[in-house]
């Protein structure tokens, strides 16, 4: 009686096992689950998903559908991949995702879909339908079926060829720049050269002098001889790029005279003949002259310089509506 009992617990055992071990079969597409029957065009594509529930992990080996499966359904198979739905302890559910599509118009069935479960297969008891639609509105008998074109080549546009113009032109441009600046650089030369300044008139320049001199206030300051040194010094540098007289090697009645042979006037040749002969007092008879004296000195040296100043820059500073006898119009 016992091993009737016995007998029969292992059977239910065995059948609550098997009972466990589920195969299902769906139809979905990335977002929407379509069930177990589904439509589709020709050349589209779904999933077919084939969930194994309740596997032990541990010691169950499960093979899922192959492409050769799939196949005899008329099913062209595109990809396969595997998901684990859930887990709990060592029981877990499978899920083989399966995208396929089909060519051929019609209606197919798919069912009995086996998955070998630790050498047993376990069929689905779930049944598929698949409508398969030709696409809309294109009756192939009537309509004029052509060959696929060859890739069109359009022409270069002007700025298609303008612009590797361009980039030719800018390469070059760095190439040729490169060259000069390392040539500059070898040289000691400024990369760029500024143009220089035009020179100071003779003239602009004594006067410019006379000025720096007078507001450094020297005889004030008690500097009397080398005010009046600093001011002939001033003359006769100018009077050397002037008129020619390297007056700096002659004595004041020599610089005079030489002078007096250029013809100059009378006016002219008193004020540079006061300016030296003060400025002999100062140096070498240490005369103290008064101070409205050496005032003087400096107003003639001015008015010396701009009497005796080219022609042509006085008339460069004239009015430009003056008329040729230099009146004004």
């Amino acid at each position: 009686m016992k091993r009737i009992l016995a007998i029969l617990l292992f059977a239910l055992t065995l059948g609550v096992c098997q009972a466990q071990k589920v195969v299902t079969l769906s139809w979905d597409t990335t977002h929407v689950t379509l069930g177990k029957h589904a439509t589709i065009t020709i050349g589209d594509q779904l999933n077919l998903v084939v969930e194994v529930s309740n596997i032990d992990l541990s010691s169950q080996h499960v093979i899922f559908p192959t492409k050769e499966d799939l196949s005899r359904s008329h099913l062209e198979l595109v990809s396969q991949s595997y998901d684990t739905v859930s887990q709990s302890g060592q029981s877990a559910t499978v899920r083989q995702v399966n995208v396929v599509t089909c060519f051929d118009e019609g209606e197919y069935t798919i069912d009995s879909i086996a998955v070998q479960w630790s050498d047993a297969p376990v069929y689905s008891n779930d049944v598929l339908t698949l409508k398969v639609m030709d696409v809309a509105n294109v009756d192939t008998v009537k309509a004029e079926i052509k060959d696929i074109a060859d890739v069109m080549r359009e022409p270069y546009t002007f700025w298609e060829i303008f612009r590797w113009v361009l980039l030719a032109l800018g390469v070059a441009l760095i190439v040729v720049a490169a060259i000069f600046i390392t040539r500059r650089i070898k040289a000691n030369k400024p990369i760029i050269s500024l143009p220089a300044a035009p020179p100071v008139p003779d003239y602009q320049q004594a006067l410019n002098d006379l000025e720096k001199l007078r507001v450094r206030n020297l005889w004030q300051a008690g500097f009397q001889k080398e005010y009046h040194t600093e001011l002939t010094d001033i003359l006769r540098l100018y009077l050397n790029r002037r008129f020619g007289i390297d007056s700096a090697e002659m004595t004041s009645d020599q610089t005079l005279e030489a002078y007096a042979e250029k013809q100059v006037s009378q006016e002219s040749y008193d004020r540079l003949r006061h300016i030296l002969r003060t400025a002999d007092m100062v140096k070498f008879a240490k005369a103290e002259p008064q101070p409205y004296e050496h005032d003087r000195s400096m107003a003639d040296a001015k008015l010396f310089v701009e009497e005796t100043r080219p022609a042509e820059s006085v008339r460069k500073e004239e009015s430009p509506f003056a008329d040729e006898n230099g009146t004004q119009a």
